[in-house]
């Protein structure tokens, strides 16, 4: 064998029927091989097409070789096989093959004509419905063919108006996904058919006589079958070859998961339509996915359908967080009534101990020791009563919390738990609800912190929310109000809070915002008996939505608290309220004070950070 034809002999079966020693010249048997096996390689390897798309190596040194009509057949040199370029190679002409131009059938679709709007949604408006079943019965030919490794989606916009490669690649994706073919094994066999018709082509080229001018054909399959009896020395084989048992693995392979994909696919749909026979589901707007009735849809920032499902995240937050019970029968054969009132009363006593002696007990810090100087400390204190009711408030925003705060920070009266008594003094979930106790608790809070002191405040706000959240329970359970209502805020304490500052002050009069030395009379206890009255006729009636049970509890709590400390000042202890007595209450200057206040510590701590 010569050094020209050893690249030759690493190449498959069906190559090698290109080269017929002694048949045609070296040049001819050396282009016809190296096409065909650029043609087999390029199939396998798509991206090193642009490399070899190249004329034939020895075309480079000898302009008098033919150029062969070939569709951008590639071309390689073996590394063993050099040339020369200072010797003087004289190479015999080949006569120039005949262009013949061949008829390509190309037939329909599997599905047939594909519908206009299918165009349309795949090729937009610019691609009539006629042009864009052509371009598809091209593109697929081309696959089932194998010419699509050569052809690719190129050669197109000619034949088509307005037709462009991202548009014709949009197509072969819409093929691939509706038709799925072995594109691989089709290019494979394009190139040994390529492969032999060259070889073909070459051989009528040869002297002629005898059966190839009766029978070309003919002659040429004997000739074939003699070649596949031919032994070749070295290169003995006895079945597929390791490189072909790969590639049949490989294929086999891709054909089981693009099957096992096209199930899965086809059950998915199957699985749609029965859901949206029943009813349940509909399409979604966009058509991609499934919705419940009432669902809506979005489109995320990479274009696709997403179903929003925050209305289903909330169902299903809202239904853990409910009670167990279906009615108010079985939530009241859950358990009796002492089982019901038991542990929130002996919780409520240990709390009010615990409020008893934080207000006897309690000893403002020195003013060196206290975190925010600038401010004073009513509203240190009810400044920090604020936060907390506003990180619960915060909490009350998280779905995943609702079950835990329905638990703890909501008293139920029908399924109570001890910590409800205080935690609900603390919770609020509407903003209007938050705002309107926050102000009063900055109002009259204020006021009455700086009457009683911080011990005695805080010690009548935990006292005044824990009864009045045992006021709802027992209301509740004594049948005076629906047993399975649920109840929070911070009403209560600041019923109590009001209770207690009316109850105790000797200040007569309020100073009218905005008009200097403009004063107007009132009469805090007359005005504590007005709301006392409001909320007695409020429970009489029993309507709306306020709980005037607990208003009420929190009322005696803080009338409790007042009488306390009356007794305590008639028994030669602390006098309550006696620089107050006579000054009037300016509102509007406390918020001022308040809002000085704050703004010095702002100041305190950006100095702070401009020192550090």
């Amino acid at each position: 064998m010569s050094n020209v034809l050893l690249p030759v002999a690493l190449l498959r079966p069906s190559c090698l029927l290109a080269v017929r020693p002694g048949s045609v010249s070296v040049t001819q048997q050396w282009n016809a091989v190296s096409i065909a096996f650029g043609r087999h390689f390029s199939s396998q390897k798509p991206y090193l097409r642009p490399y070899l798309r190249l004329r034939p190596i020895l075309q480079l040194y000898n302009s008098s070789l033919p150029q062969f009509h070939l569709r951008s057949f590639s071309t390689t040199l073996h590394p063993r096989a050099s040339v020369n370029k200072s010797s003087q190679i004289t190479l015999p002409s080949a006569p120039e093959l005949p262009k013949k131009k061949r008829q390509v059938r190309i037939g329909p679709l599997p599905c047939g004509e594909v519908s206009p709007k299918t165009i349309e949604s795949i090729f937009g408006r610019r691609i009539s419905p006629a042009d864009g079943n052509g371009v598809l019965r091209i593109l697929h030919h081309r696959r089932i063919s194998g010419s699509l490794a050569d052809y690719g989606v190129d050669n197109l916009s000619n034949k088509f108006r307005g037709l462009t490669p991202e548009l014709a690649t949009r197509g072969l994706e819409w093929l691939r996904n509706a038709f799925p073919v072995d594109e691989a094994r089709a290019a494979e066999e394009w190139a040994e058919r390529e492969a032999n018709r060259i070889s073909y082509e070459l051989w009528l080229q040869e002297e002629e006589g005898g059966k190839k001018e009766e029978n070309p054909e003919a002659a040429w399959q004997q000739i074939q079958e003699e070649k596949k009896r031919v032994y070749h020395t070295g290169m003995l084989h006895h079945g597929p070859s390791v490189l072909e048992q790969s590639i049949q693995e490989k294929r086999k392979k891709r054909l089981e998961a693009a099957a096992k994909r096209a199930e899965e696919k086809e059950a998915r749909k199957a699985k749609e339509r029965e859901l949206i026979a029943s009813g349940q589901y509909v399409r979604s707007p966009g058509g991609t996915a499934l919705v419940k009735p009432g669902q809506t849809t979005y489109v995320d920032v990479f274009g696709r359908e997403q179903v929003d499902e925050r209305k289903k995240w909330t169902e299903h937050f809202a239904k853990m967080s409910e009670t167990p019970f279906k009615s108010e029968e079985e939530m009241l054969k859950s358990k009796t009534i002492f089982q019901r009132l038991y542990p929130m009363t002996v919780f409520g006593i240990i709390v009010f101990g615990l409020s008893y002696a934080f207000a006897t007990t309690y000893t403002p810090p020195l003013e060196s020791y206290r975190l925010l100087r600038d401010i004073s400390p009513a509203l240190a204190t009810t400044g920090t009563i604020l936060f907390l009711n506003a990180l619960v408030l915060l909490a009350w925003r998280r779905k995943p919390w609702w079950p835990t705060m329905t638990k703890y920070f909501m008293n139920v009266p029908g399924y109570p738990r001890p910590a409800q008594a205080v935690l609900n003094t603390f919770s609020h979930i509407k903003f209007d609800h938050f705002f309107a106790n926050m102000l009063w608790l900055m109002t009259v809070g204020v006021l009455c912190h700086d009457l009683v002191g911080r011990g005695t405040f805080v010690g009548a706000y935990v006292a005044s929310g824990i009864m009045g959240s045992l006021a709802t329970l027992y209301s509740a359970n004594l049948g005076l109000i629906p047993i399975s209502i649920h109840t929070l805020g911070a009403s209560a304490a600041m019923y109590g809070i009001t209770t207690l500052f009316l109850l105790v002050t000797q200040q007569q009069s309020i100073k009218i915002p905005f008009l200097k030395d403009a004063e107007v009379g009132f009469w805090p206890k007359a005005l504590w008996v007005v709301i006392l009255g409001m909320e007695v006729r409020g429970a009489m009636r029993g309507k709306g939505k306020l709980d005037h049970a607990s208003h009420l509890g929190g009322i005696l709590a803080g009338g409790i608290i007042a009488g306390w400390m009356r007794w305590r000042e008639g028994n030669g202890g602390e006098k309550i309220g006696g620089e107050q007595k006579g000054s009037p209450v300016d509102v509007v200057g406390l918020f001022k004070e308040e809002a000085e206040g704050v703004k010095n510590v702002f100041k305190d701590i950006k100095g702070d950070g401009e020192r550090k």
